[in-house]
């Protein structure tokens, strides 16, 4: 028997590591019913092979490390569903085995583990495999062999490439109610906005990242915008499209990754949204969220040091979060 002896106060909360990330799991159901409403089978095929290589990679490197199996937790499930949902519906199964398999062998298992890693896993996967074979995650091409009733363009293309005039055809209704090409889970804006309401509202996660990621958004292409509408997109174009909403929710506020204190989550947040803008308009990628929230990642440590000099008592699983 192996005795933990850890210094006061010993505060025992009602959430575990496995109810966090099935809540999770929970709130992004809504997105994976619009996945396979809007995408049929291929949808199903990728989330199923994302999540089954998840799974698998998180046993078999446990294993072979000798350390505790904890598959039952949720958090590799999580990481391979969240994968899933950012990558167009048409890649190859292979892309998307090795893209779930980076996920958690990089991103989660070779820095030590759930809570461990210093950059949200996720992203480190879709990373490689953008900077690999970005062919694949070109959404224009994605969609090209689907017939949807909305346009069959990406939206953040078209803005880098034509500026303003090129998404006038875009509405911001429809866009809002996910009737927009993009990752098969994260165009579903409206349903991802009420996942991520439900974990601040079960107190899963904190408002601050999220707010402040949004106010970064639109700070920033505010800026942008009043410079030049003609060039430069409209603050809730910018909320509406691409990765912003499963990024602001869903991935942002990774634990691990992300800080833990009251102004290190404002900071993060913001700088996030800031970088994203800042990406979207002046880098060659049409969308910025996830290099944003990676960089971010970086400077979690620091983050957390920003006043942080908490009493004994007065934290509340670090204001749940």
């Amino acid at each position: 028997m192996k005795l933990v002896v850890s210094s006061s106060p010993h505060w025992h909360g009602k959430l575990s590591v496995s109810n966090i990330h099935h809540h999770f799991i929970v709130a992004l159901l809504p997105a994976v019913f619009y996945a396979i409403f809007t995408y049929g089978m291929h949808a199903v095929r990728v989330m199923t092979l994302a999540v089954a290589t998840a799974l698998i990679a998180d046993i078999l490197i446990r294993l072979a490390f000798r350390k505790t199996v904890t598959a039952t937790d949720g958090s590799a499930f999580l990481i391979g569903l969240l994968f899933a949902l950012i990558l167009p519906p048409s890649v190859p199964y292979w892309f998307v085995i090795i893209g779930a398999f980076l996920c958690v062998a990089i991103g989660k298992e070779m820095f030590g583990g759930l809570g461990s890693n210093p950059l949200n896993p996720v992203l480190v996967g879709w990373a490689i495999l953008f900077i690999s074979w970005p062919g694949y995650l070109n959404f224009n091409l994605g969609a090209a062999n689907y017939n949807l009733d909305f346009p069959l363009h990406y939206p953040l293309s078209m803005l880098k490439n034509g500026g303003a005039e090129l998404i006038s055809d875009f509405n911001l209704v429809d866009l809002l109610f996910g009737r927009q090409v993009g990752g098969m889970g994260a165009a579903a804006v409206l349903l991802l906005l009420t996942g991520g309401v439900f974990l601040i509202i079960r107190r899963i996660i904190s408002w601050k990242i999220p707010f402040f990621f949004a106010l970064g958004v639109v700070v920033m292409s505010t800026v942008f915008w009043l410079s030049n509408s003609a060039v430069y997109a409209n603050p809730l174009f910018h909320l509406f499209t691409g990765n912003v909403m499963i990024g602001m929710f869903f991935l942002a506020t990774d634990f691990g990754s992300s800080p833990f204190n009251k102004w290190g989550m404002i900071v993060f947040g913001f700088g996030i949204g800031v970088l994203t803008v800042i990406l979207r308009t002046l880098s060659v990628y049409p969308d910025g969220v996830v290099f944003s929230i990676l960089i971010m990642n970086l400077f979690t440590p620091l983050l957390d040091r920003i006043k942080n000099k908490p009493k004994p008592l007065e934290i509340n699983y670090i204001e749940r979060r």
